[in-house]
């Protein structure tokens, strides 16, 4: 089968079947009705989800260049330098997720399978096809910048079905900070699988925390707690790209 070559303009056409299966796939099994992304992620199997995922996948997989689109395994001793960080702040969210008390053990096996497809999906199409599909046109730092502009703008849309205009913009920056991190690592590492594991603990605990607030308390913490670690999970991303020019990766 003839590999396909990443181009930007391939890139962006993945990335539009790509929003229309993990959109189109949640309206179609929740219907029109407005829900929280909590509510979602707890209420069964997300069947836009998981063909997202299975979509990015393909296209991840067809690349001409496997190892430039970060499919490879990392080398663990430099990744392990490299993610402590927002691993470290994966886990800590974990721990206060515990704390606050997990919802019932059906719930939160349903949400441990979505945020891993959740999470699978994202890096694959954000930081292996998106990602590779501008670093083939523009420099590492422009290529940066734009996917993870685009990163933060979709997950504005869950404004749409929370009906949340405000949480969803407060998401899509917090999400567009988080993507200059995952970027940076994801290039240095050459990998995508050590953010594919932080994104995934990042989220179970988010959601696994907001659905067990109980009624009488306004809300979970760790939202809040979640929006702090951004910030200083953006600077080490842009202090790793400190050494990244051109249009690839340093060995």
């Amino acid at each position: 089968m003839k590999r396909l070559h990443l181009s930007a303009p391939l890139a962006l056409a993945a990335l539009a079947v790509w929003l229309v299966l993990t959109f189109g796939g949640q309206w179609l099994q929740s219907g029109i009705r407005q829900h929280s992304l909590a509510d979602a992620a707890g209420g069964g199997i997300g069947v836009g989800w998981l063909l997202a995922a299975a979509f990015a996948a393909v296209v991840a997989l067809a690349s001409h260049n496997r190892r430039a689109v970060g499919l490879l395994a990392p080398a663990p001793m430099k990744s392990a330098r490299l993610v402590w960080l927002p691993l470290l702040y994966a886990v800590l969210m974990l721990l206060v997720a515990w704390a606050d008390g997990w919802p019932a053990r059906g719930v939160l096996v349903v949400v441990a399978c979505n945020t891993a497809l959740v999470a699978l999906s994202e890096e694959l199409m954000f930081r292996a096809v998106l990602l590779q599909g501008f670093l083939d046109r523009f420099a590492i730092w422009p290529a940066v910048f734009m996917s993870s502009a685009v990163f933060g703008a979709v997950h504005a849309a869950n404004g749409i079905a929370s009906g949340d205009a405000g949480a969803a913009l407060v998401q899509s920056a917090s999400a567009f900070l988080q993507g200059l991190a995952y970027a940076a690592i994801r290039l240095r590492t050459r990998s995508i699988w050590p953010m594919v594991l932080v994104h995934g603990l990042w989220d179970f605990s988010l959601m696994s925390s907001m659905l067990s607030a109980s009624p009488d308390k306004q809300n979970s913490v760790l939202p809040y707690a979640a929006l702090f670690a951004v910030l200083p999970m953006c600077l080490y991303g842009l202090y790793l790209m400190r050494a990244l020019r051109g249009h690839a990766a340093p060995a």
